[in-house]
């Protein structure tokens, strides 16, 4: 039997699948038939099979912590999907989405780990998942570093200094400092009280959805390509 997310997902998974999934991250899909789908009870029901059950087609524990972790970078990303669809997101939904978009990457990295190292973390440790978290981000070089720094900024940094922009229909754009430009406006004196410079704009300062749209391009298209490498 043939099983797609379109037709035989869950709720988020078919109702993303048009959305963002078949066009960005198809090897969602593609992982999904191949190794979540054998651990369900489909076609009678989407929930996951005991662990005799499991035991008869040489599957584990193991096995549903990697489908749950492939699952919970979907609703990360279903989450920052919805957050970009605003037309001008503020900055609570910048740091929200940047926030969600880590979220994604840390567990990612996780599922990556597991699956190249089967059996060497134990399925269901928090904290063995974050060992692991950090064996990939050793092992691959940091991955979107510049995108994880620039979230601890938002959550944990000062507030950046942020230009408004009005638009007609009284709408308003935030512009804050770019990716790469935040340690420069550390003191907010640069900005305030004195003209704002048209040249900063577009460059030093750009709208919040241009930043969390950025991010979300070069989150996705790295997690189209590891799957591509590593789990199909």
């Amino acid at each position: 039997m043939t099983y797609s997310l379109e037709k035989d997902g869950d709720g988020y998974e078919q109702k993303y699948y048009t959305r963002f999934l078949r066009d960005e991250f198809p090897s969602y899909e593609t992982f999904w038939v191949k190794f979540v789908v054998p651990l369900t009870n489909r076609p009678t029901n989407i929930h996951t099979k005991t662990n005799s059950e499991l035991a008869s087609n040489g599957k584990s524990e193991h096995d549903i912590c990697i489908s749950q972790l492939h699952y919970t970078v979907l609703l990360h990303l279903v989450r920052v999907y919805e957050i970009r669809q605003v037309g001008n997101i503020d900055i609570d939904q910048l740091v929200e989405g940047m926030v969600r978009l880590v979220g994604a990457q840390d567990v990612a990295f996780e599922l990556l780990e597991r699956i190249t190292n089967p059996r060497k973390y134990h399925p269901w440790g928090e904290s063995v998942g974050k060992k692991a978290r950090f064996a990939w981000i050793k092992r691959e070089g940091s991955p979107l570093e510049t995108l994880r720094a620039y979230r601890n900024h938002l959550v944990h940094g000062r507030v950046s200094p942020t230009i408004r922009s009005h638009g007609p229909n009284n709408t308003v754009a935030f512009l804050i400092p770019a990716i790469g430009k935040v340690a420069f406006y550390l003191d907010w004196r640069k900005l305030t009280g004195q003209p704002i410079l048209p040249s900063i704009i577009g460059t030093d300062f750009v709208p919040t959805n241009a930043i969390l749209d950025y991010a979300w391009d070069q989150t996705i298209k790295y997690f189209e390509q590891s799957w591509q490498d590593h789990l199909l």
